[in-house]
């Protein structure tokens, strides 16, 4: 079975996605370029917010690749589908977890988050 892509983004304490059309940013690429030539760059997304209390909040949610910030090196996506939100989470997961670890991330919010 393929595992299916997946888009990592963390934030530390820099907002936190709530609705469709809002636009996060990223250093991580997550598509190929022949992805973006077909237009096909839609990814589940976790997104991770690392809060000043060790906590972490965390959302699942499809977004689009839109734009690259030459200015910021930073990747653009916008959320194309309603946030599934899990805050509060004592967990230790950061960018550089294990694939697996991030899927069952995934797999929990989209159980029990709201």
């Amino acid at each position: 079975m393929v595992a299916p892509k997946l888009r990592v983004i963390q934030s530390n304490e820099m907002g936190f996605p709530s609705r469709i059309g809002s636009q996060r940013w990223s250093g991580l690429k997550s598509f190929t370029a022949k992805e973006i030539n077909n237009g096909q760059t839609l990814r589940k997304t976790l997104f991770m917010l690392k809060c000043r209390d060790g906590l972490r909040d965390f959302a699942v949610f499809d977004s689009v690749f839109v734009d690259f910030r030459d200015a910021y090196q930073k990747y653009v996506f916008e959320i194309v589908s309603t946030p599934n939100i899990l805050r509060d989470q004592d967990v230790m997961m950061h960018l550089m977890s294990r694939k697996d670890v991030k899927l069952a991330a995934v797999a929990l919010v989209d159980k029990i988050g709201s």
